[in-house]
């Protein structure tokens, strides 16, 4: 009998103690690591250096805040921390969370570093940098790059000899797939 009076005494006591909502901590949004990214396509001696720079984190939320970006003449590695502290050119540029193409200065011959630290906003996400060297005005077969529309990107080779083995490879392959065809009729 003791036991028929307990469950429903204990089904009001639970009724009324969930009547108060549970109180969680409030969610602090933890510290979100950016990745940065800057590239260079090749460029030829008198022509300005572009920069592609990205600066991207890992959610749905689109970092924004300052890039700045420093172009040095290229050092040996044990003068490396010398021709940081006098670079040539360097500016600072606004990032709202879409790539970026920062055109640079003429560059001379020879091997160059670019480098770019993004300061965030105040907010979750935390700061990045990053270095790339690259090569102006290199040697393609012992002869200078030409620098005009004659050369496909980044490769530094002539684009109509590859048009033309492009196209005979394509005509090899149709002959070959007509006459394997007519063969079988």
């Amino acid at each position: 009998m003791c036991r028929l009076l307990l469950l429903p005494v204990l089904a009001v006591l639970a009724l009324f103690a969930s009547a108060t909502p549970a109180n969680a901590d409030p969610i602090e949004p933890a510290s979100v690591p950016t990745g940065c990214h800057v590239s260079v396509p090749s460029s030829v001696v008198g022509a300005r250096v572009v920069l592609n720079v990205v600066v991207s984190a890992s959610g749905n939320i689109t970092p924004t805040g300052t890039v700045t970006v420093t172009v040095n003449k290229a050092a040996p590695v044990a003068r490396t921390a010398r021709s940081l502290a006098a670079a040539p050119w360097t500016t600072t540029v606004r990032y709202e969370g879409s790539p970026l193409r920062i055109v640079g200065p003429r560059l001379s011959r020879g091997d160059h570093v670019a480098s770019i630290r993004f300061q965030p906003d105040p907010g979750p996400f935390l700061g990045c940098k990053d270095t790339v060297r690259f090569r102006v005005g290199g040697e393609v077969g012992g002869e200078e790059e030409a620098g005009g529309g004659a050369s496909l990107p980044d490769t530094g080779g002539p684009a109509v000899l590859w048009l033309i083995l492009g196209a005979g490879l394509v005509a090899m392959g149709a002959e070959l797939v007509g006459s394997s065809r007519r063969s079988r009729a």
